[in-house]
């Protein structure tokens, strides 16, 4: 039985990290350049929307009459707090006055009376966040080859994200609202054999950016959405249930401490770049990708609407067998972290590396 191979722990891998800009972004790198952690490699601005301001409201008067009392034209710039519409009352009495909310631009005006102030854009500086060379640029995004550690996890939701590791628990711990306090803000926290349902919306209220643990309860982790992002991301390390945390995930995050770190949810993989400086090359680094499944090796089940997810082969079939669907398969018999043990198809099994 021929199976794909999925690498958990990748020490010292080169990588392709890709910093996509945010917003409008003019590069100041070019494809060759070596840059380091705190590099600045595109200066970007990054719109903060328009807004609707309600000016006949607000002093008044008319619609048709708007323009009147407007001190400032379609086109103009102006600043949070300044006086953008006057009615004088009279002998004083019933004066009205219109401030701008922000700084911006008026772009336009309407028939309700009504004008659109675009707010200034806000600047930002995209750093590469890792050292190593320049080998792409494109228009929304620069690929930057490095170095690091590679983590993959058996499960996954939420938008790619990055930020400070923090280990909140030990391996068989649970990750309990409790552990998660103010310090965890902007962090990826780690750790545990467990977290609830409770826990993430404690972590989602502290602004934590995202989550890596060990196993949660299937019905939890449906409720969040597979495909959709609630505000934190999530990685599975093991699988549904009270799993600990494997030692070799644990044991990469301990090492690399509070490093900074890029991860995805939807491709249920951390990227830690290393700190020191490494060659970098244009050869890609070789790897197994599919080997022969043996007795005793760690496997990702796939099957639709399962709550088992990572096991161990207890035996593999000499035949082929015949399937519910009719069909005949290579079966292994898989035995889960849960217990239960099945015979699943060769085609639905990954190996865990």
């Amino acid at each position: 039985m021929i199976c794909p191979v999925w690498h958990r722990v990748s020490l010292d891998n080169q990588f392709d990290l890709v910093r996509e800009f945010v917003g409008k972004c003019q590069p100041s790198v070019k494809v060759g350049d070596k840059v380091n952690i705190e590099t600045v490699v595109a200066h970007c601005e990054i719109s903060a929307g328009q807004r609707l301001v309600k000016v006949a409201h607000v002093i008044g008067v008319s619609p048709k009459k708007v323009k009147k009392y407007l001190l400032r034209s379609v086109g103009d710039r102006i600043y949070q707090g300044e006086i953008i519409a006057r009615k004088r009352g009279v002998l004083g009495v019933g004066k009205r006055e219109l401030r701008s909310p922000a700084d911006g631009v008026i772009t336009d005006t309407d028939q309700n009376g009504d004008i659109i102030v675009k707010f200034l854009p806000t600047p930002f500086r995209l750093v590469a966040g890792a050292n190593g060379v320049v080998n792409e640029i494109k228009e929304d995004y620069i690929r930057i080859r490095t170095f690091g550690t590679e983590i993959k996890g058996a499960s996954g939701i939420g938008k790619a994200r990055e930020g400070l590791i923090k280990i909140v628990a030990k391996p068989s711990e649970f990750i309990i609202p409790q552990k998660i306090d103010a310090s965890c803000q902007g962090k990826i926290i780690v750790g545990g054999a467990h977290i609830d349902r409770a826990s993430i919306e404690k972590a989602l209220t502290v602004g934590v950016r995202g989550i890596v643990v060990g196993g949660i309860d299937y019905r939890d982790f449906v409720s969040l959405g597979i495909q959709s992002d609630v505000g934190v991301t999530i990685i599975i390390t093991e699988g549904f249930g009270t799993v600990s945390m494997g030692k070799d995930i644990f044991e990469a995050f301990n090492k690399a401490g509070d490093r900074y770190a890029f991860f995805n949810g939807l491709e249920k993989s951390i990227f830690i770049p290393t700190e020191k400086e490494m060659a970098v090359t244009s050869k890609e680094i070789k790897r197994e990708v599919w080997r022969q499944l043996r007795v005793g090796d760690l496997v990702r089940y796939f099957q639709p609407d399962s709550e088992e997810l990572v096991g161990v082969v207890e035996a593999l079939s000499p035949k082929e067998e015949a399937l519910n669907s009719g069909l005949e398969a290579e079966i292994a018999q898989i035995k889960f972290l849960s217990g239960q043990k099945t015979g699943a198809p060769a085609a639905n099994l990954e190996i865990l590396s």
